[in-house]
């Protein structure tokens, strides 16, 4: 099965520039509005990223992570449609996050620290809760049938888990 490559997925506009001072061809994805915050995940030039902000301070970034593509045998298959690379932190206000990076889809799981899950979701994006962790939110990002499958692959993963 083949699947849409994330950089032939459609871009969506978001409020602000939150990009502006990401260099290269950035071209945002998905967008995620939280109570006090949003999270934008974009590609770039042979990487995902991702960006949270606070939302009357768009200057104010709570996290900001980049995961470039993998090449030829590098990277894993923690789930279908990679390998994966990742990308791992902590930012500001208790702010977690990692990114699963391939070239056709990206999988997070965000802390946002604040109370509540995300209010909406635009772009080619699924939102599930992550099991065992009430805060964190999984994203998963690619065209449909990446992320029915992905989103499979996580749910068995989830009730298999210790």
């Amino acid at each position: 099965m083949s699947f849409t490559p994330l950089t032939e997925l459609d871009s969506i506009s978001v409020a602000g520039d939150p990009l502006a001072e990401v260099q290269g061809d950035a071209k945002i994805l998905a967008e995620l509005q939280y109570n006090q915050s949003r999270l934008i995940a974009y590609t770039n030039s042979g990487s995902c990223g991702i960006l949270a902000i606070v939302d009357l301070e768009p200057k104010v970034k709570l996290i900001h992570l980049v995961s470039n593509w993998p090449v030829e045998d590098e990277g894993s298959n923690a789930y279908p449609v990679g390998p994966y690379n990742s990308a791992s932190g902590a930012g500001e206000l208790k702010t977690r996050a990692s990114v699963l990076c391939s070239k056709n889809a990206m999988v997070i799981e965000y802390t946002p620290g604040e109370d509540g899950g995300p209010k909406q979701s635009r772009g080619q994006v699924t939102v599930t809760a992550a099991p065992h962790t009430p805060d964190t939110t999984r994203i998963i990002i690619g065209d449909p049938a990446a992320r029915r499958q992905i989103e499979a692959q996580a749910q068995r993963s989830a009730t298999h888990a210790p």
